[in-house]
């Protein structure tokens, strides 16, 4: 089984409009697609079709998460995998999502469904395929976001879907949150050589508690706060700080849904080769350090605000 990367997270916009000037002009992506109901965004340094779908709702949320795989029999060995876990399976069929090929979909013990897939169509760098120029003009907002990095979703059973996604898609635990009686009740996930690509904490099922987008630098996350603050967008209470997981720079905010965004840089690497490390553990008074380094404390509303 070879889950490949983080692809796409598709999620639920109370205002559409408003939704797709956020992530274009705020966030810096562009529009790749549009259908009935539906916007799809990508980063102007990224290949695929679509890193962001919004989709007319009227509740913010998550809809699901994509998971781009290696090979189109990975697809059939998920399904007997899931199966065999007892989780919900659907096929999705090609062209259901525009600019992708044939879909697994998977139920999770934690509410949330993952699209696992293997095409995707190619729209190309902004820059242009021939001679480009890399320098874009008419950008709106900021120069833009690198990537779509990671997501953490908030559910129940945690403890069960990082097991499924690590025994069945081979997904590698590269750090973990322990409770006061040393058990494990949050968990860092990756497919790659990044810190994580999702990661799991206990809340209501299939919920989001944000979407990180991978900026140049940690100079350039405090030039996109003078950018929210100017375009009156609020970040969350500590504004700039820093995480001890992964041990990033990072500022929050929301979409106009109430869909909590990242800004962050800086994550340090994971061996791609499963379980070769061990993985870091944070426990006891140490938790609120390996949240917000700087503070190290946690606002309540951090954890406890999801959509």
């Amino acid at each position: 089984m070879a889950v490949s990367r983080l692809s796409y997270l598709s999620i639920r916009a109370l205002d559409l409009a408003a939704s797709e000037k956020h992530y274009t002009e705020v966030i810096g992506l562009r529009v790749t697609g549009r259908s009935p109901g539906q916007v799809y965004l990508q980063a102007h340094e990224a290949q695929d079709h679509h890193c962001i779908i919004l989709n007319a709702s009227d509740r913010a949320g998550l809809d699901h998460v994509g998971f781009k795989v290696n090979d189109p029999n990975d697809l059939n060995e998920a399904e007997a995998g899931a199966k065999a876990w007892g989780l919900k399976t659907h096929r999705i069929a090609a062209g259901n999502i525009m600019g992708q090929g044939e879909g697994l979909g998977i139920e999770l013990p934690s509410g949330h469904t993952f699209n696992l897939f293997y095409h995707s169509e190619k729209v190309g760098y902004s820059y242009g395929m021939k001679d480009p120029d890399i320098i874009l003009e008419n950008l709106n907002g900021v120069w833009p976001v690198t990537h779509l990095d990671h997501t953490l979703l908030a559910g129940n059973d945690c403890d069960k879907t990082a097991k499924f996604l690590q025994e069945v898609l081979d997904f590698n635990l590269t750090e973990c949150i322990h409770g006061p009686d040393g058990s494990p009740f949050a968990f860092f996930l990756t497919v790659s050589n990044t810190i994580h690509n999702v990661a799991f904490a206990p809340g209501p099922p299939n919920s989001l508690h944000h979407i990180a987008f991978y900026v140049s630098d940690r100079a350039d996350v405090i030039r996109r706060v003078d950018m929210l603050k100017h375009r009156k967008v609020a970040t969350f209470d500590y504004g700039i700080s820093r995480h001890g997981v992964a041990g990033v720079t990072t500022v929050y905010f929301h979409d106009p849904s109430g869909n909590r965004n990242e800004f962050q840089c800086g994550v340090y690497e994971a061996s791609v080769v499963r379980n070769k490390i061990p993985p870091i553990v944070w426990a006891g008074e140490n938790i609120p350090r390996g949240v917000f380094y700087y503070e190290s404390a946690v606002l309540a509303n951090f954890f406890e605000v999801v959509t």
